[in-house]
């Protein structure tokens, strides 16, 4: 690690768009607050919630002068929300965050060393222990990990899960989410960008992802069609033949989820993606996870 982060001297951004994420939001932000690297501001960004979600974001902007709230009272979509927060950000690195999520302790401190370290990769990401609606661990999330990804392995889908990201600040403030595209934002923003970026990945799991949160035939739809949609707009990138398979494989994978979900068996695609950990290593991450949600002050709030 170098000396630079060492001394606390970088500020790092932490963005965080939420809509009706009271259940999870608490955990988010503490995870950040438990960090091992202190240096940051945890901004977040309400897209027109109706729940209780703005209040514990109040909440905690009043325990916390790094943690910045804006809500506007309208919902303008995931999209423009993303592009909100790289504008807002004011570190010399940005990290994406989703608020149903929750940080390793160390992700902060390890991403960005290896930022500092890596001056040519404009984004990093990692791996990610899959977690369910409840904290508990489903398992190690598969991938593949490479210092520098091509355009092909971006079309695959191999680079990281898109809130594993973090990056220098400039980078996401110079190339912009497509805000038409309601799901697969960040799978059309790395084909767009990969050819005059690097894009790289660390292997060791720094993200608590819930997997469970989100699994529905209508929302994998949207992310179906959408990807289509991204297929069609990035042709010329991608290759027209190309896109025409991959447009292909994309609708027989929407027919294979719709017969799963016509069974009540989505879960099983879920539990496909990640390896089930070994015995310590569940304990570790469980002991590891309990710590990065573990609160330092009790929020009274009315949901």
């Amino acid at each position: 690690m170098t000396e630079k982060v060492l001394d606390n001297n970088v500020l790092v951004s932490i963005g965080i768009p939420f809509f009706n994420c009271e259940n999870y939001l608490e955990d988010a932000i503490n995870s950040v607050i438990n960090q091992s690297y202190s240096n940051w501001e945890l901004i977040l960004v309400d897209d027109g919630s109706s729940d209780s979600s703005t209040k514990i974001a109040e909440q905690y902007q009043n325990i916390d002068s790094r943690i910045k709230l804006y809500c506007d009272g309208t919902n303008l979509g995931l999209p423009s929300r993303l592009n909100q927060l790289s504008d807002l950000a004011l570190g010399e690195y940005y990290f994406r965050m989703d608020a149903d999520d929750i940080m390793h302790p160390e992700r902060i401190k390890t991403q960005l060393a290896y930022l500092i370290d890596n001056p040519t990769v404009d984004l990093v990401g990692s791996g990610l222990i899959a977690i369910d609606n409840q904290n508990r661990i489903i398992g190690l999330r598969k991938g593949l990990n490479k210092d520098f990804y091509s355009l092909n392995d971006i079309v695959n889908g191999y680079w990281c899960v898109h809130p594993t990201v973090a990056g220098k600040t400039v980078w996401f403030k110079q190339n912009k989410y497509d805000p038409n595209l309601k799901r697969a934002q960040d799978y059309d923003l790395w084909i767009r960008t990969i050819q005059t970026s690097h894009l790289s990945k660390i292997e060791k799991p720094l993200l608590f992802y819930r997997e469970a949160s989100t699994p529905s035939l209508q929302k994998y739809k949207i992310a179906a069609f959408n990807s289509i949609k991204i297929y069609v707009k990035n042709r010329e990138i991608i290759g027209s033949m190309k896109a025409i398979i991959f447009i292909f494989i994309k609708l027989v994978k929407l027919f294979i989820y719709f017969i799963y979900n016509l069974f009540n068996l989505t879960d099983r695609l879920i539990d496909r993606r990640s390896f089930k950990l070994e015995s310590n290593s569940y304990q570790e991450y469980k002991e590891i996870l309990e710590t990065a949600v573990k609160s330092k002050v009790a929020l009274q709030v009315m949901k």
